[in-house]
């Protein structure tokens, strides 16, 4: 019996396999020609892989005229459309697919992925759950089901989704980069490091891995290594915006601010519709001594300008001037960190009469700081699985009256919710030391320290709100360690526990100065950065070109708790302000241990925060104007310091901690915005 004769479309799926397509091209047009039964189908296919998706989509629905039940070519349809950006569309041919062959797990999983694809989480959990009882084999389902269960926050699911995908398959990269992923979220570094490294033994050339192991090797302070993982992901594939941002975050926690923005601007050109490159270049300026108040409200307007998109408003909306007012707060710092410590004392006093609070959570990891706040809170949303747009949505839906940014340009921010205008009043406050840059954001809060009357308006794309006694209030943490005076057997120690960002080779220098002015002194800095041996051997370098020895300096990472990071303010008698780019946490928790802070004024508001804390505590005196007067003013306080305790004492007496009095000031600004724009509507 003769063998079957070989057809063309035998042939061009043989020159598909060998990866051969422009072979497998023009056989399969030769068998269309010749009227061969799948040559339609085939065209589909080999025109969707090389990326000619218009040709594609044709010969997908010839095929699909001629024969319409055929489910693989429905499926291919489905991926065309996908690709063309027509999702909707495609969900439509990938359940036609699937209702063709309801057994076909391969079918349930791409009608999974594109269920995901436009936001149907729930949907595509339960269809790809499907597939896999219908092939529990099949490694890439249980990945995908992963993908969309970390997409919905279930990380613990999702990680057993990765490891059961690998269970079925050891050698499979991109399981193990979703893996590592997951896992950095859940705050498993070293396992998350180990997984990036098995992928990419595994392939070498992944760029995605490689800055996912940047950024994992980051997080555990090793930012010279980080630093190389996100130049090895560009030397693969130069174009992948993540890298470049990554490597410029690494750059600016280095203290190389040039290189830093480098990195961001080619974020930008990379994938300009990314807001969040283009917010950490703006973030950066504030960094940047060079920087003047012109540039940054220019750079800032040109976010505002590609990213912003005003809706109108509702018509419905109730401009009574004194009804109770519904107030939104937008924020991912809804637990222990910086921001928090000035939130808290707002919202547990706001009354309750005048004022529904409803807090909008982009909180990842929540912790007991969060359920304090969800508790003082009148609504609490968990946003961490909205998009922009349906955070938008729902802010709308809450009928919110004004609107505030807890933010600005940093990690998780949602300027762009606020650019689309989803409340009639919107606000920035505490999270930015410079302009949104929004047209939409109607107000910023300071005061009269941090941006004078008529000298930093100008700067500002907002209008400023100035409260009359400081624009923060700080809470104190609890269980903070009593002040200790400094025991007499150990040098006087000027400090600082800055973020090592803020510490450029200017303050370096001024430092470095001060402690030869002052030779039996020491200095102590405290930073998270200086886990990283590249960084502390530049630091100690700049110190020892200016003829400081490195025994002089104590430089400490961090600790395991908040309660040892601040005992360790017995170790500093005086704490040392960063310029251009002030303190605000760190110079508040100085304060409470009893110790003085000497700030340099800026020009700018990030300049200017130490200002506003020091005139609130009643210290003006401690603010200085000149890098001489700095030193002056340190070596006078080093030399007669103030008892700790009694400093503590003037900072809980002061309006820095008055919650109370903070609260009905900030309340009453709200409510003279809110009646304002009220009477604008007449």
């Amino acid at each position: 019996m003769d063998a079957p004769q070989e057809t063309l479309i035998d042939r061009a799926q043989a020159a598909i396999a060998a990866g051969r397509l422009a072979d497998a091209e023009q056989l399969a047009l030769q068998a269309a020609a010749a009227d061969e039964t799948g040559s339609h189908g085939l065209l589909a296919q080999i025109y969707l892989h090389a990326g000619n998706l218009s040709e594609a989509e044709g010969y997908a629905r010839k095929a699909l005229a001629h024969s319409p039940d055929d489910a693989v070519t429905t499926a291919y349809l489905g991926a065309i459309l996908m690709a063309l950006g027509r999702p909707e569309l495609a969900l439509t041919a990938y359940r036609d697919a699937v209702s063709l062959q309801p057994g076909n797990a391969v079918l349930q999983n791409e009608l999974g992925n594109a269920l995901s694809a436009v936001g149907a989480h729930e949907d595509a959990v339960a269809v790809l759950r499907r597939a896999i009882e219908l092939r529990a084999d099949v490694p890439e389902i249980h990945n995908n089901l992963g993908n969309v269960l970390r997409e919905v926050g279930d990380l613990d699911a999702a990680t057993a989704c990765y490891r059961t995908a690998l269970s079925l398959r050891a050698d499979y990269p991109e399981a193990l980069n979703n893996l590592g992923v997951v896992l950095q979220e859940q705050r498993d570094t070293d396992g998350a490091i180990d997984a990036f490294r098995r992928a990419l033994a595994l392939q070498s050339a992944n760029a995605l891995a490689h800055t996912h192991l940047g950024t994992a090797l980051a997080a555990k302070g090793e930012l010279t290594a980080a630093a190389a993982a996100h130049r090895e992901a560009l030397r693969y594939n130069s174009r992948l915006a993540s890298a470049h941002n990554n490597l410029g975050i690494v750059l600016k926690d280095q203290g190389d601010f040039v290189a830093a923005r480098e990195a961001y601007r080619a974020a930008v050109a990379a994938d300009g519709d990314d807001p969040s490159f283009h917010s950490n270049l703006l973030m950066s300026l504030s960094y940047d001594p060079a920087v003047d108040g012109e540039t940054l409200v220019a750079d800032h307007r040109r976010w505002s300008n590609r990213h912003e998109h005003p809706e109108p408003l509702p018509k419905d909306i109730d401009w009574q001037p004194d009804r109770r007012l519904r107030i939104g707060y937008v924020s991912p710092d809804f637990w222990t960190h910086s921001v928090a410590y000035f939130i808290e004392p707002v919202l547990e006093r706001h009354d309750k009469d005048r004022f529904e609070t409803f807090c909008y959570a982009d909180v990842a990891r929540p912790d007991d700081t969060t359920a304090r706040l969800r508790n003082a809170a009148d609504h609490w949303c968990d946003s961490t699985a909205f998009d922009d747009a349906a955070l938008f949505e729902r802010v709308r839906a809450d009928r919110i009256d004004i609107l505030i940014d807890l933010t600005g340009h940093t990690g998780g921010n949602r300027l762009p919710v606020f650019g689309c205008r989803a409340a009639p009043v919107q606000i920035s406050w505490i999270g930015y030391p410079a302009t949104t840059g929004l047209s939409q954001m109607d107000y910023r809060v300071s005061d009269g320290w941090a941006d004078p009357e008529g000298e930093t308006d100008r700067f500002h794309s907002e209008r400023l709100l100035r409260l009359p006694s400081g624009f923060l209030c700080y809470r104190p943490p609890e269980d903070a360690p009593a002040p200790m005076d400094r025991p007499g057997r150990r040098p006087l120690t000027f400090g600082s526990f800055n973020n090592l960002s803020k510490v450029t080779d200017e303050v370096l220098a001024l430092w470095a100065r001060l402690l030869i002015e002052c030779p039996d002194t020491r200095l102590l800095l405290k930073s998270r950065q200086l886990a990283d041996d590249g960084v502390r051997d530049r630091v100690l370098g700049v110190f020892q070109a200016m003829g400081v020895s490195p025994d002089r300096l104590d430089l400490r990472t961090r600790v395991r708790d908040a309660a040892e990071h601040l005992a360790l303010y017995g170790d500093v008698d005086v704490a040392l302000d960063t310029f251009p780019y002030n303190g605000t946490t760190t110079t508040c928790e100085a304060l409470w241990m009893g110790v003085p802070v000497i700030a340099l004024a800026g020009s700018l508001h990030a300049g200017r925060v130490g200002v506003s804390l020091l005139n609130q505590i009643g210290q003006p005196g401690w603010v200085v104007d000149t890098p001489d007067a700095y030193v002056a003013k340190a070596l006078a306080i080093a030399a007669d310091p103030p008892r700790r305790a009694v400093l503590r004492d003037q900072v809980a007496g002061s309006t820095l901690v008055d919650a109370k009095g903070f609260t009905q000031a900030f309340e009453a600004a709200l409510t003279t915005v809110w009646s304002e724009r009220c009477k604008a509507r007449m």
